[in-house]
């Protein structure tokens, strides 16, 4: 029986990808840097250290500390102008947290989570894990393995709840069960080879397939 329902963030409770796209964009134009959005949309569920190598090669720290602060600001900008929630993500988690617990493991930063995400459903969440609270980000199995020992569950006892094929490595290694949704950035043809055990167009359908899993 599932006893804890543990979510990745971008993708799947916010839809944030063209917000972080034109911030990034933004900082590479102030830095002299080319930007390329095909490369970013192809990495957007990697970590900022992961994404700092992919699109701006070896650059020095204090250089990437400069660009990244410009990227943080633009990107809150934008996100101020906008309401990036996924619908249907409020009712899903507030149902949810009546009958399991709920957590967070994502590859985003603790204060983009924290000055975007409704506070009133961020406290629905038992334990969170954010990129810059793991020394090994996504598709490491490492910040799942943690989760569920804070929650003190075993992989048989939880689902993982993501939207890319990195989530879906990342909980095939940890054994535990993955549902992906195709309100991401990964395709449902990217999602359907990667093999997870079940795809959803959007959160609504959430609660059914976890009754399946207890029927199994």
């Amino acid at each position: 029986m599932v006893q804890a329902v543990i979510f990745d963030y971008n993708g799947v409770l916010i839809d944030d990808l063209e917000v972080h796209e034109e911030a990034y964009a933004a900082a590479a134009k102030e830095f002299g840097f080319p930007f390329s959005r095909e490369a970013f949309r192809k990495h957007f569920s990697a970590s900022p250290e992961q994404k700092r190598r992919v699109l701006f090669g070896e650059i020095s720290d204090d250089l990437w500390q400069r660009l990244f602060e410009v990227k943080t600001d633009r990107y809150f900008e934008l996100a101020a102008e906008r309401n990036l929630l996924i619908p249907g993500v409020a009712e899903t988690l507030t149902d949810l947290s009546a009958k399991v617990m709920l957590g967070l493991v994502t590859n985003t930063l603790r204060v983009y989570f924290e000055r975007v995400f409704p506070p009133s459903l961020a406290g629905l969440f038992r334990e969170k894990i954010f990129s810059d609270e793991t020394p090994v980000p996504k598709p490491s199995p490492e910040p799942l393995f943690e989760i569920m020992r804070r929650l003190k569950v075993t992989a048989e006892q939880c689902c993982y709840v993501g939207d890319s094929v990195l989530d879906i490595v990342m909980a095939k290694k940890a054994g535990v069960r993955i549902l992906v949704v195709t309100t991401g950035d990964g395709s449902r043809e990217e999602l359907e080879a990667a093999g997870p055990d079940g795809i959803l167009d959007d959160l609504s359908d959430l609660a059914e397939k976890l009754g399946n899993f207890a029927t199994e």
